[in-house]
């Protein structure tokens, strides 16, 4: 399937016209709280799309002005561009970039990912793991639509993907969501989750069984 984040538009709203109508839709009626926000870069991935580690999670956030504003910064929007050509660069996982380290991004993903990186170091990290979200725009809280956007396609064939060329693979959030949208999760051997998706640190403590692979995977 092509990646469709290259037709996204260079200036707001960022959406892809494929996405549009559902989305004009859904925020139409939609509290505060779940509005999409069109402002902002979309992060439907982070990261090599061939990565040996893959990471499912559910949609990145928004969290305040603070959000926007580290969004509208010339550099932070150039790396999240390159993220989404999967053009090669130092820190395919861009957001642990540590040029980026005011940003709530990199703050998030640092803490989520400290074990990881104690092992292995940032650089390692940030191009062996890729994360990929189930939904591509950000939200203070994700709310299901009633259908799935046309993009998010493109996000459950990279899954797939890393099925195929057999990548370790960790259920970070929202379990059912992925088993639905992608059935061959539940008979793959290599895919793992963590015991408490409400702190979504990748962690031996908090992934017992699935990360002394991960750790055999960063390192290989």
């Amino acid at each position: 399937m092509d990646n469709p984040w290259i037709r996204l538009p260079q200036s707001p709203p960022f959406v892809l016209q494929e996405d549009r109508s559902a989305i004009d839709r859904f925020n139409a009626r939609a509290t505060e709280l779940h509005q999409i926000h069109l402002e902002l870069i979309p992060e439907p991935f982070l990261g090599r799309p061939d990565a040996p580690i893959v990471l499912l999670n559910l949609n990145p956030g928004f969290d305040s002005e603070e959000t926007r504003f580290h969004h509208s910064d010339s550099y932070f929007i150039e790396q999240s561009r390159k993220n989404l050509l999967h053009s090669p660069f130092r820190y395919p996982f861009y957001l642990l970039n540590p040029k980026l380290s005011q940003s709530l991004g990199h703050q998030w993903w640092r803490r989520k990912l400290k074990a990881p990186i104690a092992i292995a170091g940032v650089d390692k990290v940030a191009s062996r793991v890729l994360c990929i979200e189930y939904f591509p725009y950000h939200t203070k809280r994700y709310k299901k639509a009633a259908a799935a956007l046309h993009s998010q396609g493109y996000s459950f064939s990279l899954a797939r993907q890393a099925i195929q060329r057999n990548a370790l693979i960790v259920i970070m959030r929202s379990r059912a969501l992925w088993m639905d949208a992608v059935p061959e999760l539940a008979r793959y051997a290599r895919v793992f989750e963590l015991r408490n998706p409400q702190n979504v640190s990748v962690s031996p403590r908090n992934c017992p069984e699935g990360y002394p692979r991960l750790e055999e995977a960063l390192l290989a």
